[in-house]
């Protein structure tokens, strides 16, 4: 029997959709979003992709990446003496940035391969203690940026969906995200005062940035980059509790109190961080994942938040490389029958695609996972 209070399906543009989702209103049919590629990313370049936009087109609602500009510790670009020089070995390139500090130079080496997306981090700018204190000897001006762009680009995407505003992250990352990721795990384990106190100066400044890009127009929507690199078992839920929860709360509460919406992009295991973070406040969470990358079953993770919250994934990406049609399909059946089609699941896949070429099997399990979306997801 058909839900009386139901809106018929097509009732919504696609922008209209997501923007209920993020208002937690019951929406028309099942959201499908297909995590960091539209038909304005740099997937559109590469012709295996193709196929999956068209498909995408028909069917999907697009949060679409706008890149935020930002600067090492959201601190003014002029105030640092740095150089950066380049490389290139075949189809890799490298590149070697010195920041000279009042104590000494800093190194950073990034790699980019021309079939992935991303660049690597080979190298951190901070590797142990003495390299910390010529990082916090490093002078301070605040970051402003204008946005430049943003009004042309919402206006390209139209009612296919909205700009999802990428590159925000939170305190504590912004405070130790320039050291080495062992490095920094010790220093986080064993340094909680000073730890502490170089996160309540990141906070100020990520208070700061965001005031200023709300005051600029940006939104609607922030992608906002917290608590992925401090899961378990990376850290215990101690930390996150911690470290994370108070200084996030704080700028959601300013984005929403400027009318605009936070999503919070986090792989791994939530089954600990679920009630975090909605106690944290944010909208929906992105790239969610399902068991055994996680911890949680979709089922579980909305069983255990207390507040309005809607998830969006757990279809891994590498079971559209390895599945059949027939299990992808009925994977996404199973995440539709546990996430329901009024908008509290967003179907897509968990993580973003970066290889410049990908399987035709996942080509084509990909456009199945959407069809099986509009099959299960009340769009007729």
């Amino acid at each position: 029997m058909s839900d009386p209070e139901r809106p018929h399906p097509g009732e919504y543009t696609a922008r209209e959709r997501m923007l209920r989702v993020l208002r937690h209103e019951k929406v028309d049919r099942l959201p499908i979003v297909p995590t960091a590629l539209s038909p304005f990313t740099w997937h559109v370049d590469f012709p295996v992709y193709h196929p999956v936009i068209e498909a995408a087109k028909k069917h999907c609602e697009f949060m679409a990446n706008f890149g935020v500009p930002g600067s090492l510790s959201l601190c003014d670009p002029r105030l640092f003496d740095m150089k950066t020089e380049r490389e290139e070995h075949g189809t890799r390139k490298i590149q070697t940035t010195t920041l000279n500090t009042p104590k000494g130079p800093l190194t950073r080496i990034r790699i980019h391969d021309e079939e992935v997306g991303s660049w690597g981090t080979k190298k951190f700018f901070v590797e142990d203690e003495d390299d910390l204190a010529k990082w916090e000897s490093l002078p301070y001006e605040p970051f402003r940026p204008t946005l430049e762009g943003l009004d042309e680009f919402d206006r390209k995407v139209g009612d296919a969906g909205l700009p999802y505003m990428n590159g925000v992250t939170n305190a504590l990352t912004t405070a130790v995200g320039s050291l080495g990721e062992e490095f920094r795990a010790i220093f986080c384990f064993t340094q909680p005062d000073r730890l502490r106190a170089m996160v309540e100066r990141a906070q100020e400044r990520v208070y700061n940035f965001v005031k200023h890009l709300l005051d600029q127009g940006c939104g609607p929507v922030f992608r906002w980059y917290s608590i992925e690199p401090y899961v378990e078992p990376v850290m215990p839920p101690s930390f996150v509790r911690e470290f994370i929860v108070p200084y996030d709360k704080e700028i959601v509460k300013l984005i929403h109190d400027h009318g605009q919406y936070v999503i919070m992009h986090c792989h791994g295991r939530l089954k600990a961080q679920i009630k975090h973070i909605c106690e944290i406040g944010v909208d929906g969470v992105d790239c969610v994942e399902c068991p055994p990358q996680n911890d949680a079953t979709l089922a579980e993770m909305f069983e255990l938040a207390d507040r309005p919250l809607f998830l969006w994934g757990y279809i891994q990406f590498e079971d559209l490389a390895r599945f059949s049609a027939d299990e992808l399909e009925q994977k996404v059946r199973e995440a539709v029958e546990m996430g329901g089609t009024d908008g509290r699941y967003v179907l897509g896949q968990a993580a973003s695609p970066w290889s410049a070429e990908i399987s035709q099997r996942t080509v084509d399990n990909w456009i199945r996972m959407i069809e099986s979306g509009v099959k299960y997801g009340g769009h007729v």
